[in-house]
């Protein structure tokens, strides 16, 4: 299941990498969606790479259905992997475990300039194995993920400003 959306931003596209560079605006973020327990694992960062692996526990709204495999609180360990060219963009490989769900989301993301700003691509693609429920639980994170998205798009939108 593919979950895709394009965040446009009036900043340019080096303005915004330097912002996803910024640690302490990684934390900042997390806090304000509502995380907790953050623990930034790997964050080193040049002009043209990012490379990022961050923990934390976020809230899920899960229906009694799907608490076997989602609890209201679930454990994410995110990588990216950014590289680019300074002026002309950014590519991004992303994973993202949730601790005992039996999902795999992979995904990339594009950041790349937009006019006088720039616009950020992001496509994941989220699979589950188990027979019968499988579809339904990669439905239910797919959900969750697409709220995330827009919160997160939300957020560094007016932070950013």
């Amino acid at each position: 299941m593919e979950v895709r959306d394009t965040h446009n931003y009036t900043q340019d596209v080096d303005t915004l990498f330097k912002y996803f560079c910024d640690s302490a605006q990684a934390q900042a973020k997390h806090e304000a969606l509502g995380a907790r327990n953050i623990n930034l694992v790997k964050f080193e960062s040049t002009d043209s790479t990012l490379n990022i692996i961050i923990e934390r526990e976020v809230p899920a709204d899960v229906p009694r259905a799907m608490k076997k495999f989602l609890s209201d609180w679930n454990h994410i360990k995110q990588v990216e992997n950014w590289s680019g060219t300074p002026g002309e963009g950014y590519h991004c490989d992303i994973s993202i475990e949730i601790s005992g769900v039996p999902v795999t989301i992979v995904g990339t993301m594009d950041l790349a300039p937009e006019g006088s700003g720039c616009s950020n691509t992001v496509c994941l693609d989220i699979n589950c194995g188990i027979p019968l429920v499988g579809k339904k639980l990669a439905e239910l994170v797919a959900s969750q993920s697409k709220t995330s998205m827009r919160e997160e798009y939300e957020y560094v939108k007016t932070a950013v400003a």
